[in-house]
Formats: structure tokens, C-alpha cells, sequence
């Protein structure tokens, strides 16, 4: 199963996709010239403490010692969605909050001092991984419609899911399967035949 990792990867276009999410952060110093980043400011300046939407990579590139950005946490990961979310998570379309929804959460991990958004981002996996998998096990029709409230990761889990639920499905109905051996086992079987020729070859 080919999911893509969490860790963040400078070749990988989905992690290039997730640090192009808009986050809102505010200003730690006067930045003159800057103006052009915010659309609805009119000044060429910008004033310390104003609020605007950036990039998640221009966050990631600052300088730590003398940052001029400050991230805060968007509202899709606040207490308010929380309850939500605690609720009745399957409920919820994460797809239409934020594509990248777990992918984003991990990384703002690092600018929650409270710690919320790691314990919001586990709860609400949990509880639905718990209805992907039933859905998975139980495709219909409105199966589109269904992908559709899930996240990128969560999409990719469903559809991989469905796949080796109709492949089981068709061995049990003793259907035409090619089942294909892992690649441990591929790997030991090539290992033992190397032992076997450098045995023979002693003998």
C-alpha cells in the first residue's frame, strides 16, 4: 500500500501542497515595504501585530531567532471544532474544512503551546477510522459521495480499503484471485536460494 508519510518530504507534491495552506499569523515587528502580502492592506507597511494569512511555508522558513511572523492556530483546530468533532466525528466533512487536514494538523503541532492539536488530531483519527473501515467493508453506489467527506489521507486509506475488501471478498467466493506474495517473503525466498548456492558451491 503505497500511503504517503507523515514526515515532511521536499519531493513529495502532497507535502508541497500542505505548506501552501493559508494559516493565519500576525506581525512581531514593523516590516516595511511588506503591505503587498496582505490583499486588503493599503499602507506599503505593515504595523507590528497586524493579522493576515500567509503560505505554511513562510512559516516554516523563518529565521527562529528573529522571526517576523507569528503563526497562530486556524479555526477548523480550536476548542469550538473540538466539541464537534467529540460529538460525532464521522459527521464531520474534513474534505470541505481542509484538504490536507491531518497533514496540516502535525505540522502547526509546533506552534500549539497547549498541546491540543496533537490530542484533537489522535481522538478524531480514532473515532473515524473506526467508520472508514465499516464503509470500506461496505461499498455502495454512493460510494463518490462518500470519498467525498474525507480527507486526502483518509481518501487514500478508503480506496485502498475497498480494493483489498473485494479481493478478499472474491477469494471467499472461491473467484479467480492472483494473490501475489509479499515482498519479505520474496526477499527471504531469494535469500535463501543465495545460501543454497554458496552451500553447494563449498560442497
Amino acid at each position: 500500500m503505497n500511503i504517503p508519510s507523515y514526515r515532511p518530504n521536499y519531493y513529495n507534491l502532497d507535502d508541497i501542497a500542505v505548506t501552501q495552506e493559508r494559516i493565519p499569523c500576525r506581525t512581531t515587528q514593523d516590516l516595511h515595504m511588506m503591505g503587498f502580502l496582505d490583499a486588503s492592506e493599503k499602507s506599503p507597511n505593515l504595523s507590528n501585530n497586524h493579522t493576515l494569512e500567509l503560505p505554511l511555508w513562510v512559516m516554516l522558513q523563518q529565521d527562529e531567532r528573529n522571526p517576523h511572523f507569528e503563526a497562530q492556530i486556524p479555526d477548523i483546530f480550536s476548542a469550538a471544532y473540538k466539541e464537534i468533532y467529540q460529538a460525532d466525528a464521522n459527521f464531520v466533512e474534513l474534505g470541505a474544512l481542509c484538504k490536507f487536514y491531518y497533514e496540516l494538523g502535525i505540522y502547526l503541532t509546533r506552534y500549539d503551546v497547549t498541546n491540543g492539536v496533537a490530542e484533537m488530531l489522535h481522538s478524531t483519527a480514532q473515532e473515524r477510522l473506526r467508520g472508514l473501515k465499516d464503509l470500506c467493508q461496505n461499498v455502495g453506489n454512493d460510494s463518490l459521495n462518500v470519498a467525498s467527506k474525507f480527507d486526502f489521507n483518509e481518501r487514500l486509506l478508503f480506496n485502498e480499503g475497498t480494493k483489498t475488501n473485494k479481493l478478499l471478498d472474491d477469494w471467499l467466493q472461491e473467484r479467480q484471485v492472483h494473490i501475489k506474495s509479499t515482498e519479505i517473503a520474496v526477499n527471504i525466498r531469494k535469500r535463501k536460494r543465495s545460501l543454497d548456492g554458496e552451500t553447494q558451491e563449498e560442497q
